[in-house]
């Protein structure tokens, strides 16, 4: 059993609270731009800048809460913040997850209920492999990933750093994904993306 704090104060945030609770973790409380009340149901520690301020008096280990739903680099740069202040962390895999062995994950990645991750994969630094998620065997994701609930990556599927793969998307095998794509809901690849953009449709064709 370990202490952690939560990077974060919306909806991905609580999942997480309830994954670490689940798994037996303490949660010292969160951070956040604003206190959210009784929603969080742990202490308000402050901002980030209020926090790194005093990052010696608080847990060294932290999940990173701050969802995402578009591509951008503010969670890779929070991740990087707390990481300059000896904040470790950890990979946290839900009770209700299946990752086989030989699945390497970066920090700061999750996988959450119902989600799959099968042997060879390698995920990237803070992946977030949602709800009833699957990975296939032998894929690769770079950094800041989001898989969303009930997305499916066939086997040997590279995706690039800060990709959103909608939920309910299918990738076919071996497809290859560009760093910078957003896959929209229930879009189908078959064919590779080398264009940053948004892509929808079946089969998935660019739109923006």
């Amino acid at each position: 059993m370990s202490e952690f704090c939560i990077v974060g104060g919306g909806g991905h945030a609580r999942v997480l609270l309830y994954g670490l609770q689940q798994l037996g973790h303490q949660v010292r409380g969160y951070t956040a731009p604003r206190d959210e009340g009784v929603s969080m149901a742990i202490p308000f520690l402050g901002t980030d800048d209020d926090f790194l301020d005093r990052c010696a008096l608080f847990p060294e280990m932290a999940v990173l809460g701050l969802g995402k739903v578009t591509i951008g680099h503010q969670r890779l740069a929070l991740l990087e913040r707390y990481q300059a202040c000896g904040i470790d962390f950890p990979v946290l895999y839900a009770q209700g997850a299946i990752v086989h062995g030989r699945v390497d994950s970066g920090a700061g990645s999750v996988v959450l209920d119902g989600a799959v991750v099968v042997t060879g994969s390698r995920l990237g630094r803070a992946c977030i492999i949602n709800t009833h998620a699957t990975v296939d065997h032998d894929c690769v994701l770079g950094d800041d990933v989001h898989v969303a609930s009930g997305a499916t990556l066939s086997g040997g599927v590279i995706v690039g750093d800060r990709c959103m793969i909608g939920t309910g998307a299918n990738l076919i095998h071996a497809v290859r994904i560009c760093a910078d794509s957003v896959i929209g809901a229930g879009a189908t690849v078959i064919h590779d993306i080398i264009m940053p953009g948004t892509y929808v449709g079946t089969p998935a064709r660019r739109i923006a």
